[in-house]
């Protein structure tokens, strides 16, 4: 029997690095530890200037964001998915996965959920001596969406990310979501889309598994809602 420490990666999101998403995904982690799971946090590449932010941001609070090393993305924030470019964010980390890996499996947050995402639907694509992922857990995720002109009020992956959204078929990784009701930088709607591209593309539903919570952008940390995450992972990487 394998004496291998199981691995996971984590990805963080927009204004956090590795050391914040460690901090705030703290009760996962510890649970995980326990479990004998190795847990590697790294940052990302982008280095975001205040007009980089989608949002109004104090001078204090953006000082305060400087002095933590915290102005960090994935990508550019962008409202158009079609103008969003993760060539550096997917390069970044298959870098890292050549270096540290392989991978049992990735989680990711916001951003870090996107591109968890796409990770999981192409790791053996961009790496393909990389096995596929045992385990993806996506927290507050959401895919790369707008207008579908063939029928109103409906949306589509944007056509330049159709192939990095497409799930494999035949893919044998567990599938975990996590959203908050009343996340509001992320809606649920958004996670529950994402979730809906699995389903429609005929992955089994023992492939996936959703857990909410009834808090907002934020990585849940209270036992009752984590432990059978944990429960769920471990049982994952076992298999």
């Amino acid at each position: 029997m394998s004496t291998t420490v199981p691995k996971l990666l984590f990805l963080h999101g927009f204004l956090q690095n590795g050391k914040v998403f460690s901090e705030k995904s703290s009760g996962i982690r510890k649970l995980l530890k326990k479990a004998n799971i190795q847990c590697d946090y790294i940052d990302a590449p982008v280095i975001l200037e205040k007009k980089d932010l989608p949002f109004v941001m104090d001078d204090e609070k953006w000082q305060a964001t400087l002095d933590a090393d915290v102005n960090r993305a994935w990508f550019y924030h962008s409202e158009i998915s079609h103008e969003l470019d993760l060539t550096e964010a997917i390069n970044t980390v298959v870098s890292h996965i050549k270096e540290n890996g392989p991978y049992d499996g990735i989680v990711g947050f916001s951003q870090g959920a996107a591109l968890s995402t796409i990770l999981t639907n192409k790791i053996t694509t961009l790496i393909p001596e990389h096995p596929e992922f045992k385990v993806s857990l996506i927290i507050s995720g959401y895919s790369f969406t707008e207008p579908d002109p063939e029928h109103p009020g409906e949306l589509r992956i944007t056509e330049k990310f159709q192939d990095s959204f497409t799930p494999k078929k035949d893919s044998k990784t567990k599938l975990m979501f996590i959203y908050g009701e009343a996340d509001q930088a992320v809606p649920c709607v958004r996670t529950k889309y994402l979730i809906d591209l699995y389903k429609k593309a005929g992955v089994s539903d023992d492939d996936i598994s959703v857990f909410t919570h009834p808090g907002g952008h934020m990585v849940p940390n209270k036992k009752d809602i984590i432990r059978p995450i944990v429960e769920k992972i471990d049982k994952a990487l076992k298999e």
